[in-house]
């Protein structure tokens, strides 16, 4: 589109109004908005946690249309992985970020990101990409993959939108049942701890004080809890490591994986 803007929204589905939330700030900035919604198997290393994921299509379809998107991407599987498949996709060297935090837990997941994104970008060509800062270490990734293929295209990082009690939106939550989702909200209260107090404690302890909190919780489990430099993403051992630190977290609760963070310096 000559001389027309394109702000473009990847998503799997299932949304909620942190997603509506991205589509809102494209159509504010962009002539056109286009959403893709593709469940990418690339990117699941637990083909149970593929298969639970929620695709309630017809209702994705009427929040769009109410949000203003202009175009709505569902492509297929074999039209996003036409001629290899899912055996032989391109591998993209990630450096630490692969391997660090959702990386170590989920193998290969990021390998699936890239993929599916970079043939998104080609499909879509947008201007502007819009990312949610929910997952932190996802959008790292995705810089990386826009810096090293030679793109033109702007990301947008837009801020995470809670439930009423601090929780993280996300897709995941409808698995959640009202006490678990009552009980969620310690990740964010735990995060809110870090932020506040970051200066009383070394970061090992502050790491160990929030675990504990959530961990307090019946069913409550986490994966990782680190304190990163927001611009290398890694590991800081001290507060003066890094100008700008955020705390990123993973927990699982009565099965349910749930991502979160918060700029805390």
């Amino acid at each position: 589109m000559s001389g027309k803007s394109i702000g473009f929204v990847p998503t799997m589905g299932a949304l909620h109004a942190g997603h509506l939330s991205l589509v809102e700030k494209a159509k504010a900035e962009n002539n056109l908005v286009v959403c893709s919604i593709f469940v990418n198997p690339a990117q699941f290393n637990d083909p149970g946690d593929l298969e639970r994921y929620p695709r309630p299509i017809e209702r994705d379809i009427e929040l769009l249309t109410l949000a203003g998107c202009d175009v709505l991407l569902l492509p297929s599987v074999e039209d996003i992985y036409p001629r290899e498949g899912l055996l032989h996709l391109h591998r993209y060297d990630l450096g630490h970020l692969e391997h660090f935090l959702e990386g170590r837990s989920r193998p290969g997941h990021f390998q699936g990101v890239a993929n599916v994104v970079d043939r998104l970008l080609s499909i879509v060509n947008p201007d502007n990409l819009y990312l949610g800062q929910k997952d932190f270490q996802q959008v790292k990734v995705l810089e990386w993959l826009v810096a090293h293929t030679g793109r033109s295209t702007h990301i947008v990082i837009c801020p995470i939108l809670r439930e009423e009690n601090g929780l993280a939106m996300s897709s995941r939550n409808i698995r959640l049942d009202a006490s678990n989702l009552e009980k969620a909200c310690i990740i964010f209260q735990s995060l809110q701890f870090a932020a506040a107090n970051y200066q009383l404690y070394a970061p090992s302890e502050l790491q160990a004080i929030c675990i504990k909190h959530i961990e307090s919780i019946p069913n409550a489990s986490v994966d990782y809890l680190e304190f990163c430099d927001t611009g290398s993403f890694q590991s800081v051992n001290d507060w003066r490591d890094a100008e700008h630190i955020v705390a990123v977290t993973a927990v699982m609760l009565s099965g349910v994986r749930l991502l979160d963070n918060m700029l805390i310096k």
